[in-house]
């Protein structure tokens, strides 16, 4: 007797997603998601305009308003009109979108780029630095730490300043977009101390540059997340000593920078050392992104998602498991599923720039530019929820999610290190990154809950406060408590938080249909008979690969993802 196999659910899914796209773009109710228009906000229009000089002309810096607006009249566009046949692609059409929208504001109103942003730039070991008085810099002042009032309302550059004069070095200092050519030609008189053959040195915005000098100063600030190498890196991550007040030419200080930062991230020593943890890291991660592709789809909900999976039975293994372990179950594989994706993606990133991008921005290829992905875990148990969002877990995009607060701080709207300016900091990081979240689900195919990612988000904050105050209760009730119980408590405390709210994120993940992906081209575990009996250890195919589309208008052309 012939045995029936029952269908896949998870090809079926694919297909009826594939299908779904197909009609959305026949009846002009979705676009294909298209590079380079998808790309045309943050990473064009932004380093463009901030490659010409405005510090001395208030009426070309007042014009970023109109750049602002051009970006999010595009990208809400891209959130609310574009999609993909790979399910990936399609929630990364909302991330880019609204993504967009909050790093132009971070470039263009919460911070003033030109004005208080200097990078190491690398110096020839044969060079000493000269630096002398020539004169004022046209653009006046010493170079800031981004704390200084007056950023994004002009009331700062009405014209040149003259008090406080930055020192003038020779143009190649200040104007180079990779090495820095110095030649010392200081008077006696003028000499400043040298520094002997140092490696790095600062470089604001080279005002005096060539259009392409600026715009390399520029794409470098723009596509450096969390810039490290700038004066304004994130906190987390071992730096080199940040001066307060940097004038072009002065030495970037390694000295003391340590190999581990107190958040746990670690740099490399050896070049080995960087690629070798790298190749490891990306190897086992892709036997663990497979071994989830094909183990998540045997259960429904990572199909269909919690709305649309109730008609379809479970698998035994799972049919036996009281609720409560079923939701553990759930959550533990997807959580593995972000760490494992957003691990393996920035990993392969750090080999990508180290190789390619280091020849556009030599730094780069600088290993004191690369950290770990994620910090130790140990500031979860020292911390709790605190140490879970604000340490351990990667901080790609700190800057960006905590910009508006450090403006409000900046401009003394809050007073910096108050309970009031940590919650609003806090409120508006996790607020943000539940709107970038909330924008993926929108632009992905099947009818999800938007509300679910904002929410989950939106309830990390009052976690932390009522952790920090249970820990500042035992403080006064328990002050000898031994410091495991302590952290224990904090670990308990930080699972149980998020087994309680993570139901909502992963319900919103599910129902867009992300874990469909198919994340290796070749699958051992297809090949070891893990998966369906009809799968193929080879799982990729050419409708998953970037292809050529002729769209009605220029900027619906292009190559589509």
């Amino acid at each position: 007797m012939a045995t029936t196999l029952l269908p896949d659910l998870g090809d079926l899914a694919r297909l009826s997603y594939r299908d779904a796209f197909a009609r959305a773009v026949a009846e002009h109710r979705v676009r294909p998601l298209i590079l380079p228009y998808s790309l045309l906000g943050p990473f064009i229009l932004c380093p463009l305009w901030l490659a010409i000089p405005h510090t001395n002309r208030p009426w070309l810096y007042h014009t970023r308003w109109l750049v602002i607006g051009l970006v999010v009249v595009v990208d809400l566009d891209i959130i609310l009109s574009t999609s993909s046949r790979n399910v990936a692609c399609a929630y990364g059409a909302g991330l880019m979108g609204l993504w967009g929208i909050l790093l132009t504001f971070d470039l263009l109103v919460w911070s003033r780029p030109q004005f208080d942003a200097a990078r190491a730039v690398l110096l020839p070991k044969s060079t000493n630095v000269g630096v002398t008085a020539n004169g004022p810099n046209p653009r006046g002042g010493e170079m800031g730490d981004g704390t200084g009032d007056g950023a994004g309302d002009g009331t700062d550059i009405e014209g040149p300043r003259e008090n406080g004069l930055r020192q003038r070095i020779p143009d190649s200092v200040a104007t180079s977009d990779s090495h820095v050519h110095v030649v010392a030609k200081a008077s006696r008189n003028d000499e400043m101390p040298q520094h002997k053959d140092p490696d790095y040195v600062w470089q604001p915005f080279p005002e005096d540059g060539s259009f392409l000098q600026r715009l390399n100063w520029s794409m470098d600030f723009v596509t450096n997340y969390r810039c490290i190498g700038w004066n304004r890196s994130v906190p987390s991550v071992p730096l080199p000593q940040i001066p307060a007040r940097i004038r072009a030419g002065d030495p970037v200080s390694l000295h003391g920078m340590p190999v581990v930062s107190r958040s746990g991230y670690r740099r490399s020593l050896t070049k080995s050392e960087f690629i070798w943890a790298r190749v490891r890291t990306v190897a086992a991660l892709y036997l663990v992104l497979d071994f989830l592709a094909v183990f998540m789809v045997k259960d429904p909900y990572f199909i269909y998602g919690p709305d649309r999976s109730d008609g379809h039975s479970l698998p035994p293994f799972l049919s036996r498991l009281p609720s409560w372990a079923l939701l553990t179950y759930r959550e533990l594989f997807s959580l593995a599923g972000f760490l494992a994706a957003i691990a393996a993606i920035f990993n392969l990133h750090d080999i990508l720039q180290y190789y390619v991008f280091s020849h556009i921005f030599p730094i780069r290829g600088e290993l004191w530019q690369y950290t770990s992905i994620f910090g130790s875990f140990s500031q979860v148990l020292d911390r709790g929820l605190a140490g879970w969002w604000g340490a351990w877990w990667h901080q790609t995009f700190r800057l960006q999610f905590s910009s508006p607060a450090t403006y409000l701080i900046r401009k003394r709207y809050l007073s910096k290190g108050t309970l009031t300016a940590q919650i609003v900091t806090m409120f508006v990081s996790f607020f943000q990154s539940g709107l970038l979240h909330a924008s993926g689900s929108q632009s992905s195919m099947p009818n999800t809950k938007i509300w679910r990612s904002p929410a989950f988000f939106v309830l990390q904050p009052p976690g932390i406060m009522v952790q920090q105050s249970l820990n500042r209760v035992m403080d006064i009730y328990l002050p000898r408590i031994p410091k495991i119980f302590r952290q224990a408590f904090n670990l308990l405390f930080t699972l149980a938080w998020l087994q309680v709210t993570a139901q909502l994120f992963c319900d919103d993940i599910a129902s867009t249909g992300l874990w469909l992906l198919e994340p290796v081209p070749i699958s051992p575990f297809r090949w070891l008979g893990f998966g369906h009996p009809n799968d193929h250890w080879w799982r990729w195919n050419r409708e998953l690969l970037p292809m050529w589309y002729s769209g009605d208008y220029w900027w619906t052309s292009g190559l589509q993802i």
